[in-house]
């Protein structure tokens, strides 16, 4: 599914031309004639509704129908009215919507369908994809149509040097696209779009507060999580992860309720202590009416297979980069077995597994509390008593903090976090150029001048926001890989009434020490095997890490002969094949690869489909000491 939205003006005609050349582009229309919505969608993945001038559309997936959409678009006097109507709708979903002269647009809290948009020919366009944008913007120009801001459509190397953070930039930097002038929509806010051309972004949605007690919250999570479900069990067969951990088990087990025909997959595990198997066997002898798929590790590609230029994402780099091969090697054998959806557990530990930040937001209202289970996790952690008093009474506002963190940020080695952070403190890989450190932090430093305003008030609530926005960029990826065989990747934890619901829960409940998930657990008593919920270890997979690295050690090593991140001043490809050469006995400290591989394929990505790529480094001087 892809669109662009564009607004009821004069000068968006010459910018439809191509797209009306494209027989299989479906068209919405303003009640002037011209388009209002063009792009691909299929008949279940759109909903719409009219009246009069007016009108509603959904696309992607929900429960929704137009009868719904029709009696919530008579209730609405204008746009803003949709800020609370919008919750009582299930799914994950781009909502579109045209009032008069004014078009509002909106995505996901989880940036799993993430809005973007560009001034293009004086009007700013809407668009699901960026590289949709970017294209849009170098076929204006072209035929000679202004396009705005220098270099729109064409790679920003600013954006690629911020992608090589580990483990990701921090917001608002992570949502920047790594197209030049294309701008996303923040997660919690919606576009508009004037007759004159015009946009403005404003904000729609803030957090719930922490306030039910467990089991009240954990009646909410229940009923949404259910409902997600339930909104994908729709199809006559649907697949799903079946790893062992609680997340995607609880999901197959909702799914195991509805009347659809399951098919659960689990890769095998080479790391014979890795318990994952045990518990996915276990799960699945469990559910009995499911057919079960073990995805054995001797049949499917290896982590850091080289992706081919097709199988990558346009949209920019990767962040499955090294389960790429593997993700398209299931998609493949779950659509042989009749399934067009796909259920994965991704976001299920962004929102439920517990965090140190929740122990400093909880001291802001509950110090007892707080300092109580603060000092068992400090004997279960082994934290510094630095460490723990600054849990409980460090912090700074978010801006404040943001530019801190442009000083903590340096070539291989990751500052000490604390839960004083309103984010994990990223780091530059090893191999990056002097300039590279000097672009980012430059970034970090104008983003907090510009004092952006957090997820969430709370530092626990902001850090899960945060957390589930970098899963929706996981899923878009992936999705993007896996659309190729005709399977949608679905993760039902990250639409927005699962995400709310889990929101709503106490603070001093987050914080449960020696409670793995307490929220979770409890909204799956009765569906969820006691066994299950139960579960105290977790799977590690570096022996995947090692195989994969053994085996394409050759070609990963050989894209240092012809770096395209070398070409713009980012890396340093020398010190980057030594990375890959050398013996690395902690897998952690392979980490920093993964964004590095992601970027490098991605340009060469680029130049294999003739999209355009920048040849000279335009960062500034590395800094002084």
């Amino acid at each position: 599914m892809d669109f662009v939205v564009f607004p009821d003006h004069p000068a968006t005609g010459p910018l439809c031309l191509n797209l009306r050349r494209d027989p299989a582009v479906r068209t919405v229309r303003h009640p002037s004639g011209r388009p209002w919505v063009m792009g691909h969608w299929t008949d279940d993945e759109a909903v719409a509704a009219g009246s009069g001038p007016d009108r509603l559309l959904l696309l992607g997936t929900t429960s929704a129908d137009a009868g719904t959409l029709g009696r919530m678009l008579r209730r609405l006097r204008r746009l803003d009215d949709l800020d609370t109507r919008v919750r009582e709708l299930p799914g994950s979903f781009f909502l579109l919507a045209a009032m008069g002269s004014r078009t509002r647009c909106q995505g996901s809290l989880s940036t799993v369908r993430q809005l973007h948009h560009a001034t293009v020919n004086g009007v700013t366009v809407a668009g699901s994809r960026p590289q949709d944008l970017a294209a849009l913007a170098r076929e204006a120009a072209a035929v000679g149509l202004p396009t705005g801001a220098p270099g729109l459509g064409t790679v920003d190397d600013e954006s690629l040097a911020l992608r090589l953070l580990t483990p990701f930039a921090p917001f608002p930097l992570a949502q920047r696209p790594a197209w030049r002038a294309v701008h996303a929509v923040p997660p919690g806010h919606c576009l508009t779009l004037g007759a004159d051309g015009r946009h403005g972004t404003a904000r729609w949605w803030r957090p719930p507060q922490p306030d039910l007690w467990l089991e009240d919250a954990a009646e909410s999570v229940r009923d949404a999580l259910t409902e997600a479900v339930r909104v994908r069990a729709r199809r006559p067969a649907l697949s799903a992860d079946l790893s062992g951990g609680m997340d995607s088990t609880s999901l197959c087990f909702l799914a195991a309720r509805e009347d659809t025909r399951l098919i659960t997959t689990a890769w095998v595990c080479r790391d014979e202590a890795n318990d994952d198997n045990v518990w996915s066997d276990h799960g699945a002898a469990l559910l009995r009416t499911a057919e079960h798929v073990p995805l054995p590790y001797a049949d499917a590609p290896t982590w850091y297979t080289p992706p081919s230029p097709a199988h990558t994402d346009p949209a920019g780099p990767l962040a499955v980069i090294r389960e790429s091969a593997r993700l398209g090697h299931q998609a493949r054998i779950v659509a042989a077995r009749g399934s067009r959806t796909h259920l994965v557990g991704v976001g299920g530990d962004e929102l439920f597994a517990p965090r140190p930040v929740a122990l400093n937001s909880l001291a802001r209202t509950d110090f007892r509390s707080a300092a109580r289970r603060a000092c068992t996790a400090r004997r279960l952690g082994r934290w510094t008593l630095v460490d723990t008093l600054r849990t409980l009474f460090g912090g700074v506002p978010y801006p404040q903090w943001l530019e801190s963190c442009a000083d903590r940020i340096v070539p291989g080695v990751r500052s000490g976090d604390s839960g004083a952070d309103w984010e994990v403190v990223p780091a530059m890989p090893p191999w990056a150029h002097p300039d590279a450190v000097s672009t980012v932090r430059r970034l970090v430093r104008d983003a907090a001048a510009g004092e952006p305003e957090p997820f969430a008030p709370l530092r626990c609530q902001h850090e899960t926001l945060r957390a589930a926005a970098r899963a929706g960029e996981i899923v878009r990826g992936a999705a993007a890989l896996t659309a190729r065989h005709g399977v949608t990747f679905e993760a039902p934890f990250l639409d927005d009434t699962v995400i709310e619901a889990a929101l709503t829960v106490r603070l001093v409940d987050q914080v449960a020490v020696g409670s793995y998930k307490p929220l979770l657990s409890a909204a799956m008593r009765g569906i969820l095997p006691d066994a299950v919920r139960a579960r105290g270890t977790k799977g590690e997979h570096s022996a995947e890490v090692y195989a994969g690295l053994r085996r394409h050690r050759r070609a990963l090593s050989a894209l240092c002969d012809d770096s395209h991140l070398a070409g713009l001043g980012l890396i340093r490809p020398e010190m980057l094949r030594t990375a890959l050469t050398s013996l690395q006995p902690l897998a952690h400290t392979l980490h920093p690869l993964d964004p590095t591989l992601a970027a490098e394929y991605w340009l060469r990505s680029l130049r294999e489909t003739q999209a355009p790529v920048p040849t000279r480094p335009t960062v500034p001087a590395a800094e002084g000491a």
